[in-house]
């Protein structure tokens, strides 16, 4: 039986665990920026889908719902050209990794509604 590899699939994000709020923001607002300037949508998607997946693997509930908080965060201080492209993409990705999507969705859905700087954030409907 072949072994499973453990390694995280972004290690940037893996290697957030335990860092202060204001890390992860800027973390997420840099992120958001590098994933906003590539020019093509779909590799704008492929480089968005591992950061989710890398979230959705994190077994502590409470850090993988502060490391998203923040990334909800980081979204609402992005500039509004940015938030779009953003949001087009991660509606983009739902067509690639939906278990993925739909995992983080449920956590911020679950956020959301304790976060009112993050209203404008991209979700399932939107």
């Amino acid at each position: 039986m072949a072994k499973k590899d453990e390694r995280p699939v972004d290690a940037g994000l893996a290697a957030l665990v335990g860092k202060s709020e204001q890390e992860l923001i800027d973390f997420w607002k840099q992120r958001f920026g590098l994933i906003a300037a590539i020019p093509i949508d779909s590799a704008r998607v492929g480089a968005l889908t591992p950061q989710l997946r890398e979230l959705v693997r994190i077994t502590n509930r409470e850090e993988r719902k502060r490391l998203t908080a923040a990334r909800m965060k980081a979204f609402a201080q992005l500039p509004g050209d940015l938030q779009e492209r953003i949001t087009k993409t991660r509606q983009a990705a739902y067509n690639i990794d939906r278990g993925v999507l739909e995992e983080d969705q449920r956590m911020v859905d679950e956020i959301l509604p304790t976060l009112p700087e993050a209203k404008n954030y991209p979700t399932a409907t939107r």
